[in-house]
């Protein structure tokens, strides 16, 4: 782990990490405390060395990630002629592993496609050595180097975010599909975010919450993190009103 990390250091990508067969942060900030300093990154190692390496993407890193999740989104990202590039293969999936370009680049979920997340500025990906908590080895796999991204992946990534609405179709998928790992906190922050939008009281937001949590998400958030999704995305929507 420890030797990968360094690696990955010394090419100037933001490296932190996580607990033993688990994205769960193993510092204080997480994802905040990503860095390319050698002599933390020992130093972490050193403490616990089957720590998982995770990487901190975006424009600290100068890269972003496509996070392709099970079989229907493998045949979804077919249709996108993306070119070769850098992978690492997932517990189901993969990751594709593109520069990253002039325009900012966000996390996403589902906005390429169903299935097809996008990790950018303020996420992270496990990366090779880690272990899921299957028992799955993260590898790399692909190309050896690399890739531009296209312009039409950087559109398609971007076009919500310009304005384009989403249709009431795409919100009845969300609110009734199963959410798996990897888009859990994305789909509930928007799920709240919508309801909460229209003004449904936010106690009762929590409870709705709590209950797909409970029921469709594989596997569960801790409770807690529901609360405190619900709690800081009621905040924002209290100041967007002139309340807060």
């Amino acid at each position: 782990m420890l030797r990968s990390a360094l690696s990955l250091a010394a090419q100037g990508i933001a490296v932190f990490p996580c607990r033993c067969r688990g994205k769960i942060p193993a510092t204080a900030h997480g994802l905040k405390d990503a860095t390319t300093d050698p002599e933390q990154i020992s130093a972490w190692w050193t403490q616990q060395p089957d720590y998982n390496v995770a990487i901190a993407t975006g424009a600290v890193s100068k890269i972003f990630v496509v996070d392709v999740d099970g079989p229907k989104a493998e045949l979804e990202l077919q249709r996108l002629d993306l070119p070769a590039t850098v992978q690492v293969t997932t517990a189901r999936g993969r990751h594709l592993y593109f520069r990253y370009p002039d325009t900012p680049v966000r996390n996403t979920a589902g906005r390429i496609a169903p299935g097809i997340d996008t990790r950018g500025d303020g996420g992270y990906v496990l990366t090779v050595p880690s272990v899921h908590e299957s028992g799955h080895v993260y590898r790399w796999a692909g190309a050896r180097t690399v890739a531009a991204a296209p312009d039409q992946l950087i559109a398609k990534i971007s076009e919500r975010a310009n304005g384009k609405a989403t249709s009431p179709e795409e919100w009845q998928l969300l609110f009734t599909s199963e959410i798996p790992e990897g888009q859990r906190d994305c789909t509930i922050t928007r799920m709240t975010g919508k309801l909460l939008r229209h003004c449904v009281n936010a106690a009762d937001v929590l409870g709705i919450m709590q209950s797909i949590n409970a029921a469709r998400c594989k596997p569960p958030l801790p409770p807690e993190n529901i609360e405190r999704i619900v709690e800081s995305i009621a905040g924002r929507e209290l100041k967007r009103r002139g309340r807060g």
